[in-house]
């Protein structure tokens, strides 16, 4: 390699030597999230709140989860459900007696908002550690 002075080229292999010697045990040992087995969560709908009480969920990083959203109001209320920071849209109001399926792996530890599209002030927590 003519006009690289040797001493530059040994000095750049012993960087990347060194590069490669950090870089590889912190990439070996970074903790994994792999998914838990699938746990299914009702949530009924009525009297504008899930459940009864809009109740707060505990899962952990990893958990794969099926939310069996149900409308079950007596009346002609339309509900709908969505979980917009884990990226779960509205879709289409359901009517009474209609269920959805929502089916989510909890991949990041965080508080997330689950919710009502339709009515505020209808929805709850889920905390993911």
């Amino acid at each position: 390699m003519a006009g690289i002075p040797r001493w530059r080229i040994i000095g750049a292999a012993v960087c990347l030597a060194l590069t490669v010697a950090i870089l590889v045990p912190v990439y070996r040992n970074r903790k994994r999230v792999s998914a838990g087995p699938l746990q299914t969560v009702d949530l009924s709908m009525r009297d504008y709140t899930f459940n009864g009480t809009n109740p707060t969920f505990s899962f952990r990083a990893g958990d794969r989860v099926r939310f069996v959203i149900r409308n079950d109001e007596e009346t002609p209320i339309r509900h709908n459900f969505a979980i917009p920071t884990l990226g779960i849209p509205c879709e289409k109001e359901l009517q009474p007696g209609e269920i959805r399926h929502v089916f989510v792996t909890l991949k990041r530890p965080g508080t997330y908002e689950y919710l009502c599209c339709t009515h505020r002030g209808m929805g709850g927590t889920l905390i993911v550690r």
